[in-house]
Protein backbone atom coordinates (compact mmCIF):
# COMPACT_ATOMS: atom_id res chain seq x y z
CA UNK A 1 0.00 0.00 0.00
CA UNK A 2 1.56 3.21 -1.10
CA UNK A 3 2.41 5.79 1.68
CA UNK A 4 0.01 8.92 1.97
CA UNK A 5 1.68 12.45 1.78
CA UNK A 6 1.69 14.86 4.80
CA UNK A 7 1.08 18.80 4.72
CA UNK A 8 4.51 18.99 4.78
CA UNK A 9 5.58 16.60 2.05
CA UNK A 10 6.64 13.79 3.99
CA UNK A 11 5.57 10.17 3.87
CA UNK A 12 3.53 8.35 6.37
CA UNK A 13 1.56 5.11 6.74
CA UNK A 14 -2.07 5.04 5.74
CA UNK A 15 -4.33 5.46 9.09
CA UNK A 16 -5.54 1.89 8.90
CA UNK A 17 -2.24 0.56 9.85
CA UNK A 18 -2.43 2.48 12.87
CA UNK A 19 -5.88 1.10 13.68
CA UNK A 20 -6.52 0.83 17.27
CA UNK A 21 -3.37 2.37 18.57
CA UNK A 22 -4.22 6.13 18.70
CA UNK A 23 -0.51 6.81 18.64
CA UNK A 24 0.05 5.45 22.24
CA UNK A 25 3.07 3.50 23.09
CA UNK A 26 2.62 0.06 25.47
CA UNK A 27 2.04 1.30 29.55
CA UNK A 28 4.79 0.93 31.63
CA UNK A 29 4.57 0.13 35.12
CA UNK A 30 4.94 3.93 37.34
CA UNK A 31 7.94 2.14 39.07
CA UNK A 32 9.69 0.89 35.60
CA UNK A 33 8.76 4.58 34.01
CA UNK A 34 10.62 7.18 36.08
CA UNK A 35 13.27 4.59 36.76
CA UNK A 36 16.87 5.03 36.57
CA UNK A 37 19.20 3.31 34.29
CA UNK A 38 21.75 0.97 36.17
CA UNK A 39 25.18 3.34 36.00
CA UNK A 40 28.01 1.23 35.83
CA UNK A 41 31.84 1.95 35.67
CA UNK A 42 33.03 3.19 32.48
CA UNK A 43 35.62 0.69 30.38
CA UNK A 44 38.55 0.36 28.72
CA UNK A 45 36.32 -0.42 25.74
CA UNK A 46 34.52 3.33 26.61
CA UNK A 47 37.37 5.00 26.11
CA UNK A 48 38.77 4.31 23.36
CA UNK A 49 35.53 3.79 21.44
CA UNK A 50 35.29 7.68 21.91
CA UNK A 51 39.03 7.88 21.65
CA UNK A 52 40.22 10.08 24.51
CA UNK A 53 42.96 8.61 24.36
CA UNK A 54 45.46 6.28 22.26
CA UNK A 55 47.98 5.15 24.81
CA UNK A 56 47.55 2.32 27.48
CA UNK A 57 44.63 2.70 29.58
CA UNK A 58 44.40 1.75 33.44
CA UNK A 59 41.00 0.58 33.68
CA UNK A 60 40.09 1.21 37.73
CA UNK A 61 36.46 1.98 37.82
CA UNK A 62 34.93 -1.29 37.87
CA UNK A 63 36.36 -2.95 41.08
CA UNK A 64 37.31 -6.02 38.41
CA UNK A 65 40.38 -8.20 39.38
CA UNK A 66 42.82 -6.31 37.03
CA UNK A 67 44.86 -10.31 36.45
CA UNK A 68 42.07 -12.46 34.50
CA UNK A 69 41.01 -16.06 35.58
CA UNK A 70 43.58 -18.04 37.35
CA UNK A 71 45.71 -19.99 35.08
CA UNK A 72 43.72 -23.70 36.12
CA UNK A 73 40.50 -22.06 35.03
CA UNK A 74 41.53 -21.24 31.64
CA UNK A 75 42.32 -24.67 31.14
CA UNK A 76 38.97 -25.55 32.52
CA UNK A 77 36.88 -23.76 30.68
CA UNK A 78 38.86 -24.83 27.16
CA UNK A 79 38.23 -28.76 28.85
CA UNK A 80 34.04 -27.90 28.67
CA UNK A 81 34.05 -24.82 26.16
CA UNK A 82 32.53 -27.71 23.35
CA UNK A 83 29.78 -28.70 25.58
CA UNK A 84 27.72 -25.30 25.80
CA UNK A 85 25.50 -26.76 23.05
CA UNK A 86 24.02 -27.89 25.96
CA UNK A 87 21.73 -26.12 28.68
CA UNK A 88 23.54 -25.56 31.96
CA UNK A 89 22.99 -28.16 34.52
CA UNK A 90 19.61 -27.46 36.09
CA UNK A 91 19.63 -26.21 39.63
CA UNK A 92 23.50 -25.51 40.00
CA UNK A 93 23.62 -28.83 41.90
CA UNK A 94 27.29 -29.62 41.47
CA UNK A 95 28.74 -26.00 42.32
CA UNK A 96 26.43 -25.74 45.13
CA UNK A 97 27.69 -29.05 46.32
CA UNK A 98 30.87 -27.57 45.60
CA UNK A 99 30.46 -24.17 48.08
CA UNK A 100 28.55 -27.07 50.40
CA UNK A 101 31.94 -28.64 51.09
CA UNK A 102 34.18 -25.27 50.66
CA UNK A 103 32.21 -23.89 52.86
CA UNK A 104 31.16 -26.74 55.28
CA UNK A 105 27.87 -25.89 55.11
CA UNK A 106 24.74 -27.82 54.38
CA UNK A 107 23.00 -27.30 50.71
CA UNK A 108 19.78 -26.39 51.40
CA UNK A 109 21.79 -23.32 52.87
CA UNK A 110 23.40 -22.17 49.38
CA UNK A 111 21.88 -20.58 46.43
CA UNK A 112 24.34 -19.49 43.26
CA UNK A 113 23.09 -17.10 40.69
CA UNK A 114 24.31 -14.99 37.40
CA UNK A 115 26.47 -12.44 39.78
CA UNK A 116 25.72 -10.38 43.18
CA UNK A 117 23.41 -8.19 41.40
CA UNK A 118 21.31 -10.91 40.51
CA UNK A 119 21.16 -12.04 44.20
CA UNK A 120 19.81 -8.70 45.23
CA UNK A 121 17.08 -8.42 42.47
CA UNK A 122 15.86 -11.86 43.56
CA UNK A 123 16.12 -11.11 47.01
CA UNK A 124 13.81 -7.81 46.45
CA UNK A 125 11.17 -9.51 44.37
CA UNK A 126 11.09 -12.56 47.52
CA UNK A 127 10.29 -10.16 50.17
CA UNK A 128 9.28 -6.72 49.44
CA UNK A 129 5.64 -5.67 48.57
CA UNK A 130 4.96 -1.86 47.33
CA UNK A 131 5.29 0.44 50.07
CA UNK A 132 7.64 -1.61 51.81
CA UNK A 133 11.24 -0.04 52.68
CA UNK A 134 14.56 -1.33 53.13
CA UNK A 135 17.21 0.27 55.14
CA UNK A 136 21.02 1.20 54.03
CA UNK A 137 23.47 3.28 54.60
CA UNK A 138 24.73 5.73 52.11
CA UNK A 139 26.86 6.12 49.71
CA UNK A 140 26.79 2.49 48.81
CA UNK A 141 26.41 0.12 46.05
CA UNK A 142 22.84 2.08 44.41
CA UNK A 143 21.60 -1.71 42.79
CA UNK A 144 20.33 -1.94 46.48
CA UNK A 145 17.91 0.89 45.81
CA UNK A 146 17.57 0.34 42.14
CA UNK A 147 16.00 -3.23 42.83
CA UNK A 148 13.80 -2.17 45.81
CA UNK A 149 12.22 0.46 43.15
CA UNK A 150 11.86 -1.81 40.57
CA UNK A 151 9.70 -3.83 43.38
CA UNK A 152 7.30 -0.71 44.38
CA UNK A 153 9.14 -0.03 47.63
CA UNK A 154 10.99 2.68 49.11
CA UNK A 155 14.66 3.75 50.42
CA UNK A 156 15.52 4.87 54.32
CA UNK A 157 19.24 5.49 54.50
CA UNK A 158 21.40 7.03 56.91
CA UNK A 159 25.45 8.32 56.21
CA UNK A 160 28.27 5.97 56.80
CA UNK A 161 30.62 6.47 59.55
CA UNK A 162 33.50 8.68 59.28
CA UNK A 163 35.49 5.92 57.99
CA UNK A 164 33.56 4.64 55.82
CA UNK A 165 31.17 1.51 57.36
CA UNK A 166 27.79 1.38 57.69
CA UNK A 167 26.30 3.12 60.57
CA UNK A 168 24.13 0.38 62.45
CA UNK A 169 22.93 2.15 65.35
CA UNK A 170 21.63 4.74 63.14
CA UNK A 171 20.40 2.12 61.02
CA UNK A 172 18.41 0.11 64.35
CA UNK A 173 16.83 3.61 65.54
CA UNK A 174 15.00 3.55 61.72
CA UNK A 175 13.73 -0.18 61.56
CA UNK A 176 10.00 1.02 61.39
CA UNK A 177 6.84 -1.63 60.89
CA UNK A 178 7.07 -0.69 57.15
CA UNK A 179 10.95 -1.83 57.06
CA UNK A 180 11.52 -5.38 55.16
CA UNK A 181 14.94 -5.99 53.83
CA UNK A 182 18.52 -4.32 55.54
CA UNK A 183 21.31 -4.44 54.12
CA UNK A 184 24.89 -4.04 55.47
CA UNK A 185 27.70 -3.98 52.75
CA UNK A 186 30.93 -4.54 54.56
CA UNK A 187 33.33 -3.86 53.42
CA UNK A 188 31.39 -0.86 52.12
CA UNK A 189 30.76 0.05 48.57
CA UNK A 190 32.47 2.61 47.64
CA UNK A 191 34.18 3.51 50.83
CA UNK A 192 35.87 0.62 52.07
CA UNK A 193 35.09 0.71 55.37
CA UNK A 194 34.04 -2.64 57.83
CA UNK A 195 31.88 -3.02 60.81
CA UNK A 196 33.57 -5.41 62.77
CA UNK A 197 32.47 -9.05 64.08
CA UNK A 198 31.09 -7.79 67.53
CA UNK A 199 29.19 -4.72 66.33
CA UNK A 200 27.85 -6.64 63.34
CA UNK A 201 26.32 -9.51 65.56
CA UNK A 202 24.73 -7.21 67.98
CA UNK A 203 22.77 -5.81 65.67
CA UNK A 204 21.70 -8.56 63.44
CA UNK A 205 20.58 -10.63 66.98
CA UNK A 206 18.51 -6.83 67.19
CA UNK A 207 16.91 -6.88 64.29
CA UNK A 208 13.20 -8.14 64.37
CA UNK A 209 13.26 -11.92 62.62
CA UNK A 210 10.35 -10.71 60.07
CA UNK A 211 13.05 -8.22 58.27
CA UNK A 212 15.47 -9.96 56.00
CA UNK A 213 19.08 -9.00 55.97
CA UNK A 214 21.69 -9.20 53.28
CA UNK A 215 25.56 -9.06 54.39
CA UNK A 216 27.05 -8.10 51.27
CA UNK A 217 30.57 -9.11 51.79
CA UNK A 218 31.36 -8.93 47.65
CA UNK A 219 35.16 -8.49 48.71
CA UNK A 220 35.20 -10.29 51.44
CA UNK A 221 38.32 -12.00 50.14
CA UNK A 222 40.39 -8.84 50.63
CA UNK A 223 39.87 -7.92 54.05
CA UNK A 224 43.23 -7.84 56.03
CA UNK A 225 41.14 -7.03 59.94
CA UNK A 226 41.15 -9.89 62.35
CA UNK A 227 38.01 -8.47 63.95
CA UNK A 228 36.15 -9.32 60.46
CA UNK A 229 33.77 -11.57 60.60
CA UNK A 230 33.06 -14.38 58.78
CA UNK A 231 29.02 -14.35 58.13
CA UNK A 232 28.87 -17.90 56.61
CA UNK A 233 31.00 -20.28 58.51
CA UNK A 234 30.21 -18.32 62.21
CA UNK A 235 27.33 -20.37 63.54
CA UNK A 236 26.37 -17.23 65.67
CA UNK A 237 25.58 -15.53 62.50
CA UNK A 238 23.23 -18.49 61.42
CA UNK A 239 19.77 -16.91 61.86
CA UNK A 240 16.17 -17.45 59.90
CA UNK A 241 16.18 -14.00 58.48
CA UNK A 242 20.02 -13.54 56.84
CA UNK A 243 22.07 -14.30 53.82
CA UNK A 244 25.28 -13.30 52.65
CA UNK A 245 26.28 -12.51 49.66
CA UNK A 246 29.87 -13.29 48.15
CA UNK A 247 30.82 -13.28 44.61
CA UNK A 248 33.50 -14.68 41.69
CA UNK A 249 33.92 -10.86 40.11
CA UNK A 250 36.70 -9.65 42.30
CA UNK A 251 39.29 -11.64 44.37
CA UNK A 252 38.40 -14.88 41.54
CA UNK A 253 38.97 -12.84 38.37
CA UNK A 254 35.73 -14.39 36.85
CA UNK A 255 33.61 -10.71 36.12
CA UNK A 256 32.78 -11.28 32.77
CA UNK A 257 31.33 -14.55 33.72
CA UNK A 258 28.74 -13.62 36.23
CA UNK A 259 28.61 -16.08 38.73
CA UNK A 260 27.57 -15.15 42.38
CA UNK A 261 26.45 -17.24 45.78
CA UNK A 262 24.29 -16.45 48.39
CA UNK A 263 24.51 -18.28 52.04
CA UNK A 264 22.26 -18.31 55.07
CA UNK A 265 19.00 -18.84 56.16
CA UNK A 266 16.96 -22.13 54.07
CA UNK A 267 13.77 -20.13 53.20
CA UNK A 268 15.04 -17.01 51.87
CA UNK A 269 17.66 -19.48 49.67
CA UNK A 270 14.46 -21.80 48.70
CA UNK A 271 13.08 -18.18 47.77
CA UNK A 272 15.77 -17.52 45.21
CA UNK A 273 15.45 -20.58 43.42
CA UNK A 274 12.21 -19.79 42.97
CA UNK A 275 12.59 -16.72 41.48
CA UNK A 276 15.31 -17.29 39.23
CA UNK A 277 15.99 -18.34 35.75
CA UNK A 278 16.44 -22.56 36.02
CA UNK A 279 19.65 -21.94 33.66
CA UNK A 280 20.79 -18.41 34.48
CA UNK A 281 24.15 -19.41 35.80
CA UNK A 282 25.95 -20.56 32.61
CA UNK A 283 27.95 -23.84 32.05
CA UNK A 284 31.51 -22.31 31.68
CA UNK A 285 30.92 -19.95 34.75
CA UNK A 286 30.02 -23.03 37.22
CA UNK A 287 32.94 -25.20 35.86
CA UNK A 288 35.60 -21.51 36.14
CA UNK A 289 33.78 -20.97 39.61
CA UNK A 290 34.80 -24.92 40.75
CA UNK A 291 38.07 -24.37 39.11
CA UNK A 292 38.26 -21.41 41.09
CA UNK A 293 37.61 -23.10 44.07
CA UNK A 294 40.74 -25.66 43.76
CA UNK A 295 43.36 -22.56 43.81
CA UNK A 296 43.77 -21.06 47.30
CA UNK A 297 47.58 -20.55 46.54
CA UNK A 298 46.27 -18.40 43.85
CA UNK A 299 44.12 -16.57 45.74
CA UNK A 300 46.60 -15.48 48.65
CA UNK A 301 48.69 -14.33 45.86
CA UNK A 302 46.05 -12.12 44.61
CA UNK A 303 45.24 -11.38 48.05
CA UNK A 304 49.36 -10.33 48.64
CA UNK A 305 49.59 -8.46 45.44
CA UNK A 306 46.53 -6.21 46.17
CA UNK A 307 47.45 -5.31 50.05
CA UNK A 308 50.84 -4.14 48.32
CA UNK A 309 49.30 -2.29 45.96
CA UNK A 310 46.25 -0.57 47.92
CA UNK A 311 49.37 0.26 50.15
CA UNK A 312 50.77 2.13 47.39
CA UNK A 313 48.07 4.05 46.22
CA UNK A 314 47.21 5.28 49.71
CA UNK A 315 50.47 6.70 49.96
CA UNK A 316 50.59 8.19 46.72
CA UNK A 317 47.71 9.92 47.01
CA UNK A 318 48.32 10.79 50.57
CA UNK A 319 51.98 12.38 49.10
CA UNK A 320 49.34 14.48 46.79
CA UNK A 321 47.83 16.10 49.38
CA UNK A 322 44.51 13.93 49.18
CA UNK A 323 43.13 12.24 52.31
CA UNK A 324 41.55 8.28 50.83
CA UNK A 325 39.98 6.76 53.44
CA UNK A 326 40.89 3.61 55.31
CA UNK A 327 40.10 0.22 52.58
CA UNK A 328 39.80 -3.17 53.31
CA UNK A 329 38.66 -3.73 50.03
CA UNK A 330 40.76 -3.57 46.42
CA UNK A 331 39.59 0.22 45.68
CA UNK A 332 40.19 3.28 47.68
CA UNK A 333 38.03 6.16 48.15
CA UNK A 334 38.93 9.64 47.67
CA UNK A 335 37.52 12.96 48.27
CA UNK A 336 37.64 15.19 45.36
CA UNK A 337 35.43 18.20 44.87
CA UNK A 338 33.60 17.76 41.49
CA UNK A 339 33.75 14.34 41.03
CA UNK A 340 32.56 14.20 37.44
CA UNK A 341 35.27 16.41 36.13
CA UNK A 342 37.79 15.23 38.19
CA UNK A 343 37.21 11.74 36.76
CA UNK A 344 36.60 13.19 33.16
CA UNK A 345 40.71 14.94 33.56
CA UNK A 346 41.90 11.48 34.65
CA UNK A 347 40.16 9.74 31.33
CA UNK A 348 41.92 12.07 29.31
CA UNK A 349 45.04 11.35 30.71
CA UNK A 350 44.14 7.23 30.09
CA UNK A 351 42.72 6.66 33.71
CA UNK A 352 39.44 5.72 33.87
CA UNK A 353 37.89 6.03 37.74
CA UNK A 354 34.37 5.96 39.09
CA UNK A 355 33.01 9.48 39.72
CA UNK A 356 30.19 8.62 42.87
CA UNK A 357 27.14 10.82 42.16
CA UNK A 358 25.20 7.49 41.51
CA UNK A 359 26.15 5.90 44.88
CA UNK A 360 25.24 9.19 46.67
CA UNK A 361 28.71 10.92 47.03
CA UNK A 362 29.00 13.50 44.03
CA UNK A 363 32.29 14.88 45.14
CA UNK A 364 34.53 11.47 45.78
CA UNK A 365 36.04 8.75 43.28
CA UNK A 366 36.77 5.65 43.55
CA UNK A 367 39.87 3.92 42.30
CA UNK A 368 40.36 0.31 41.94
CA UNK A 369 43.23 -1.26 42.99
CA UNK A 370 44.94 -2.72 39.38
CA UNK A 371 48.43 -3.75 38.59
CA UNK A 372 51.35 -2.17 39.93
CA UNK A 373 51.66 0.14 36.15
CA UNK A 374 47.99 0.92 36.29
CA UNK A 375 48.55 2.00 39.76
CA UNK A 376 51.80 4.06 38.70
CA UNK A 377 49.84 5.42 35.75
CA UNK A 378 47.18 6.59 37.83
CA UNK A 379 49.42 8.33 40.39
CA UNK A 380 51.26 10.22 37.44
CA UNK A 381 47.66 11.56 35.74
CA UNK A 382 46.63 12.62 39.42
CA UNK A 383 49.59 14.78 40.15
CA UNK A 384 49.23 16.13 36.62
CA UNK A 385 45.68 17.41 37.41
CA UNK A 386 45.92 17.86 41.16
CA UNK A 387 47.35 21.60 41.27
CA UNK A 388 44.42 22.70 38.79
CA UNK A 389 41.69 20.74 40.64
CA UNK A 390 40.07 20.98 43.99
CA UNK A 391 42.58 23.15 46.65
CA UNK A 392 43.77 20.76 49.27
CA UNK A 393 40.94 21.88 52.15
CA UNK A 394 38.55 20.66 49.58
CA UNK A 395 39.92 17.36 49.09
CA UNK A 396 40.49 16.87 52.87
CA UNK A 397 37.03 17.99 53.89
CA UNK A 398 34.40 15.14 54.73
Amino acid sequence: MPLEKTSDGASEAPATLDAGSSGKHPALRSTVEHLPAYSAGRSARDARGQRRWSGPIAALAANEGPYGPYPNVVSALQLHAPTVNRYPESGFVTLRERLSRHLALPLERIAVAAGGVAIIHHLSLAVLEPEDEILLSSPTFHAYELEARKAGARTVCVAVTADGAYDLPALRARISPRTRLIYVCNPNNPTGGIVRRAQLLEFVQSVPSSVAMLIDEAYFEYVEDADYPDTVRDAAFHLPNLLTLRTFSKAYGLAGLRVAYAAGAPRLVAALGKIQSNYEVTTLSQVAAMASLENPMELERRRALNRAGRARLVAGLRALGFAPLPSQANFVCVRVGAARAFAAALEARGVIVRPLDAMGDPASIRITVGTAAEIEQALEALAAIAPHGPSKDERRSS
